[in-house]
């Protein structure tokens, strides 16, 4: 019968019914004082992993607006960012707003655009973004709205590429209606940017 050391009372106390007999005390003995060579095991796991987490890199600015990459499990996606330069009514209470356009290669998406509003929208209402003559309504959800399909996403960037301001509006669930402008300068070496990004072969640490 083996020796029911001090390690193995210790790990037969800790294991409770599920180790009936001083032999299983001290197979969990063995276990037990395993502990300090399992522990770096498990550190050494999650500087692994650690290591593998996706990575944003940005790979340019350009007169406000950000370029970006990110390089995940999922494959590569590109994003640009930008901010409004006016935000209307001023003293509206609203968190973060921002426009995005997003490339994600794996997923065949391109040029999805997105904005942000900063408070919840109101339910089954629709955003507008008004680009010179241009305007396309865009769905809504909680705090952010899209163009209905990719046709229309391409239409918007192509807009957004040729313009020189983009007007967005939209109404809050509490009623308050919402304009935000963006200076689209900068907004073409953005795209260009992300664009090259990711495409096949192409640039930024590809």
């Amino acid at each position: 019968m083996a020796a029911l050391t001090l390690a193995s009372a210790i790990a037969y106390a800790v294991a409770g019914p599920g180790v009936a007999t001083p032999a299983q005390a001290a197979t969990a003995s063995q276990a037990w004082q395993n502990q300090p060579l399992l522990l770096a095991q498990n550190q050494a796991r999650a500087k692994a992993s650690e290591a593998k987490k996706p990575e944003t890199r940005r790979i340019g600015s350009f007169h406000g607006w950000q370029a970006y990459q990110l390089d995940g499990r999922d494959g590569r996606t590109c994003y640009l960012h930008g901010l409004p330069e006016k935000k209307e009514p001023a003293n509206a209470r609203r968190g973060e707003i921002y426009l995005l356009v997003t490339h994600k290669p794996a997923k065949k998406v391109r040029n999805e655009v997105s904005i942000v509003f900063g408070y919840p929208l109101k339910p089954e209402s629709a955003a507008e973004a008004v680009i010179g003559k241009d305007s396309v309504a865009m769905f809504t959800h909680e705090e952010a709205a899209w163009a209905a399909d990719a046709e229309t996403d391409a239409r918007l960037v192509e807009a957004l590429k040729k313009g020189n301001r983009l007007v967005v509006k939209g109404e809050s669930a509490r009623g308050t209606k919402t304009t935000d402008t963006y200076d689209l300068s900068g907004f073409t070496e953005a795209m260009r940017a992300i664009d090259r990004a990711c495409t096949p072969g192409g640039g930024a640490g590809s």
